[in-house]
């Protein structure tokens, strides 16, 4: 047989596969009383699990782990779907008891790809709430809150891992005090392209955001990191060690960047270097009254500077600490004095008020710029939508929620997000 021919029955060969996978592609509906951890496990390409809000609680016996592993391969126009109506309105409860871990006794852990997860909370799991390894997953609309450990880690190659509209909260490890578990853990030997968008972390043990000694950057915007690493636990010997956004470690060189970013009331730092040798960007951001707001002072590798636009500092309890930087237009770069007046609220309860059932925040007046304040205005045009006639400082416009992204940067965006192959490290594999 000629080699175009022996192509060609290969192609209708898979064509036929594709297809046949396509047809049996299946949505299934659960309730709490389903034996929906088959369903998880059992899942493939194309097919959806719809959820009916309520608990699906996974049995505990002591010693032993109870986690869902999620292993199957989706694909980008055949995800896997495991979706309830609502912010976290369908809640997984793993059921260890307090203070009771089990060593990677995780609740969801993702080793497969392209699983979408909509409108699922995961508590009480005993070790992290999910904890991701594969590529191209994405949680929308989620929560993770007590678990034994992080509430949402990705580690060992895990990849282009997308988090929008999740919160996650009150997490602690047993195991060392509280010195482990933060909101939502990117770390170590992640792999390229995991992403954050209107995420919020509170009340964690140890960070709110923690990126440390990782060489693959993160990306996070709009997002709150706030009262991490303070001991609601009542915990002896507490450990926890209280940043928002933990941006690195352990000498790793990594871009990492925060947009629009809020951290405050954190113990330590609001935003905290923490032993990156690469260049931070925070941009548009505050931090309001951590132990340090800024902690950026660190060593960096040659060649390597941090960018700072646009932000504020406000009633941090020790000075800030910026180091060697691009940028320009922050409350401490110009002739103005930061205080309450400047702000329609400082209340922070206001933070942790429910989600929207859409997973959106509601309206509310914390930190946003009060009328006549002379933060309005006074930014730098450094690529996003504004009104009046300059960017105000912070993250919030004022006369708009946010500021967005100009048409001009979401095409350059796009371009840069052109999908390339992945191997298991979450390194590219190049095309020949």
């Amino acid at each position: 047989m000629r080699t175009k021919e022996r192509y060609m029955k290969k192609a209708l060969s898979l064509s036929s596969l594709v297809l046949a996978a396509a047809a049996s592609a299946a949505t299934t509906q659960l309730t709490p009383s389903s034996d929906f951890v088959t369903a998880f496990t059992n899942a493939k390409s194309g097919d959806t699990l719809r959820l009916e809000a309520g608990t699906y609680s996974i049995e505990y016996t002591a010693g032993s782990a109870n986690t869902i592993t999620l292993a199957k391969t989706g694909t980008p126009s055949a995800p896997i779907v495991i979706m309830a109506d609502g912010f976290a309105a369908a809640i997984l409860d793993f059921n260890f008891p307090e203070n009771t871990y089990i060593q990677n006794s995780y609740g969801l852990y993702v080793t497969g790809s392209y699983y979408e997860f909509h409108g699922i909370a995961v508590t009480r799991a005993g070790y992290q709430g999910a904890y991701v390894t594969g590529s191209y997953n994405s949680f929308t609309n989620c929560a993770f809150y007590e678990n034994r450990n992080s509430g949402l880690e990705i580690n060992k190659g895990g990849n282009h891992t997308m988090v929008t509209r999740v919160d996650s909260y009150r997490n602690f490890d047993p195991k060392k005090n509280g010195s482990m578990a933060d909101g939502f853990a990117s770390k170590q030997t992640q792999g390229a392209g995991n992403k954050f968008y209107e995420c919020r972390a509170w009340e964690n043990s140890d960070d709110g955001f923690d990126a440390f000694d990782s060489p693959d950057s993160i990306i996070v915007i709009d997002s709150w990191a706030f009262r991490n690493g303070v001991n609601v636990f009542g915990a002896d010997s507490f450990a926890g060690n209280g940043n928002g956004f933990k941006l690195g470690g352990n000498s790793a060189l990594a871009n990492n960047r925060c947009t629009r970013c809020i951290a405050f009331g954190n113990p330590a730092k609001g935003f905290d270097q923490n032993n990156n040798t690469g260049g931070i960007t925070v941009e548009q951001s505050i931090g309001y009254a951590n132990g340090i707001n800024f902690g950026m002072g660190g060593t960096l590798a040659s060649g390597q500077k941090h960018t700072l636009y646009n932000d504020i500092s406000y009633a941090g309890s020790s000075s800030d600490s910026y180091g060697s930087h691009n940028g320009s237009n922050n409350g401490w770069d110009l002739s103005v004095t930061v205080n309450a007046s400047d702000f329609q609220g400082i209340d922070t309860a206001q933070a942790t008020l429910p989600r929207n059932v859409d997973g959106s925040l509601q309206t509310i007046k914390f930190l946003h710029l009060a009328a006549g304040s002379d933060l309005i205005d006074a930014g730098k045009d450094i690529g996003y939508d504004y009104n009046g006639k300059a960017p105000d400082l912070g993250p919030f416009e004022t006369g708009g929620s946010t500021t967005t992204l100009k048409s001009a940067q979401r095409a350059r965006a796009t371009g840069i997000l052109k999908p390339h192959r992945y191997n298991l490290l979450g390194r590219q594999i190049k095309e020949e």
